[in-house]
C-alpha cells in the first residue's frame, strides 16, 4: 500500500469535513500526532481504526486503502486491486509450507457434540450436533461471530465444560466420561493453553513461568534449564527470561504463554483468541510462531478466532453460526493472500445465509 497516497487522501477528506487534525483525532479517540504521521505517511491507522475512520469520512474500506475515490463503474476491479494489497502487504508473500498428514493419527474427534443449557426453565442450544476431526500436526482453526458458540466449544474440548450429549476424544481417550478428579491431571498430560490475556502468573520471572510445568512434573533441572532456554531462543524472548510478565511487552508475554504451552509437549495446544490483545504487528509475530511450533514441535493447534488475518495461517477453518458447523475451508496448497479471500466469501455467504459450503 502506498502511504503516502493514503495520507493526502485522508488528509483531503478531512478538510471536505471541515475538521482540523484535532478533531478528527478526538472522534476517533486519539492523538493529534497519530493523525498527522498518517496525512505525512509516515504511518497508517491501526487496523482497529479502518472502520470508523472510514464511517467519518464517508468513504468506503477500498477507497481508504488505495487513497482514491472509487468511480462507480469501476468499483469492483479496484475493490479486489484494494483487497489484495492490504492482504499482500499484511501477510506478506510467504512460500506455502505444506504438512504431511498422510497416515497421520487422529488427535481430536468430536462427535455429534451437543450443549443445552436450562435457563429459565427453558432449553438454549448453545452446541447443536457438531462432529469434526484433527490430524496430529494440523493447525485449525474455528470461525464465528460472537455468540456462535465458540467459546463454549473449546470449553467442552478443554474440559472446563461437559457436553450434553455427544463424545469428544483426545488422543483415543473420551474425555467427556473422564470422572472430575482426573481431569486436571489429564489437562495437565494432554493439553496446551494459549489465551487472549496471558495468564501468565506476576510473580514468577518469564523463565519460571516457562519451566512451572516441568517442575511440577519433577523433571531434572537440567533438563528444564535446556528445553526453556532452547524454546526461547526458538520464540526469541532469551532476552528477558529474567523479567517479570509486567516488565515486557505485549507481544513478549504471548510467545512466553507459546512457550509455556508447548513445552510439555503436549497432544494439544487450545489457543483461544490468542491475538485479541495484541497490535498488528505482535499479532503476525505470534502466528508465525504458532506455524512454527507445528512445523518444527510437530504441535496440533485448534484456535478459536474471529479475526480474518489470522485464520488465514490456518491449514483448515471450520465456521460456525448459531452452534452448528456451516461451512469447512481447506488451504491446500493456496498463498495466504487467496486463502483470505475465500475465508472472506464463506464469511459472506453465511452471514448472508447464502446456500451452504463444504
Amino acid at each position: 500500500m502506498d502511504q503516502a497516497k493514503i495520507g493526502k487522501f485522508i488528509a483531503f477528506q478531512r478538510k471536505e469535513h471541515g475538521w482540523t487534525q484535532s478533531q478528527l483525532a478526538e472522534k476517533l479517540g486519539i492523538t493529534d500526532k497519530a493523525v498527522s504521521k498518517w496525512e505525512t505517511g509516515r504511518s497508517l491507522p491501526d487496523l482497529s481504526l479502518f472502520t470508523p475512520l472510514c464511517d467519518l469520512l464517508d468513504i468506503t474500506l477500498n477507497e481508504l486503502l488505495l487513497g482514491e475515490l472509487i468511480p462507480d463503474d469501476c468499483l469492483k476491479e479496484k475493490s479486489n486491486e484494494a483487497l489484495f494489497e492490504v492482504i499482500s502487504s499484511f501477510l506478506g508473500n510467504d512460500k506455502r509450507y505444506i504438512p504431511n498428514l498422510e497416515n497421520k493419527d487422529i488427535v481430536l474427534q468430536l462427535e455429534n457434540v451437543e450443549k443445552i443449557y436450562d435457563t429459565a426453565g427453558s432449553a438454549k442450544v448453545a452446541i447443536n450436533g457438531i462432529s469434526f476431526q484433527v490430524a496430529r500436526g494440523s493447525f485449525v482453526g474455528i470461525m464465528g461471530a460472537s455468540g456462535s458458540g465458540k467459546s463454549t466449544l473449546l470449553n467442552m474440548i478443554a474440559t472446563i465444560d461437559r457436553p450434553s450429549s455427544g463424545t469428544i476424544q483426545v488422543d483415543g481417550q473420551i474425555i467427556s466420561d473422564f470422572p472430575d478428579k482426573d481431569l486436571a491431571d489429564f489437562r495437565r498430560q494432554h493439553l496446551g493453553f494459549i489465551f487472549q490475556e496471558y495468564n501468565l502468573l506476576d510473580t514468577l520471572t518469564i523463565y519460571e513461568n516457562i519451566a512451572l510445568a516441568l517442575t511440577i512434573k519433577e523433571v531434572p533441572k537440567r533438563k528444564i534449564k535446556d528445553t526453556v532456554h532452547k524454546l526461547a531462543s526458538d520464540l526469541n524472548i532469551t532476552e528477558v527470561l529474567n523479567k517479570f510478565p509486567y516488565e515486557v511487552s505485549g507481544g513478549q508475554r504471548q510467545r512466553c504463554a507459546c512457550a509455556r504451552a508447548i513445552v510439555t509437549n503436549p497432544s494439544l495446544i487450545l489457543a483461544d483468541e490468542p491475538t485479541g490483545a495484541l497490535d498488528s504487528y505482535s499479532a503476525k509475530q505470534l502466528l508465525e510462531t504458532l506455524v512454527m511450533l507445528r512445523q518444527d514441535y510437530s504441535a496440533t493447534i485448534l484456535m478459536v478466532t474471529h479475526d480474518i488475518f489470522s485464520a488465514s495461517y490456518c491449514d483448515k477453518i471450520f465456521f460456525l453460526k448459531d452452534g452448528s458447523i456451516k461451512a469447512c475451508l481447506d488451504r491446500g496448497e493456496k498463498s495466504k493472500q487467496i486463502f483470505f479471500a475465500d475465508i472472506l466469501d464463506v464469511m459472506a455467504k453465511i452471514t448472508e445465509d447464502v446456500g451452504h459450503v463444504s
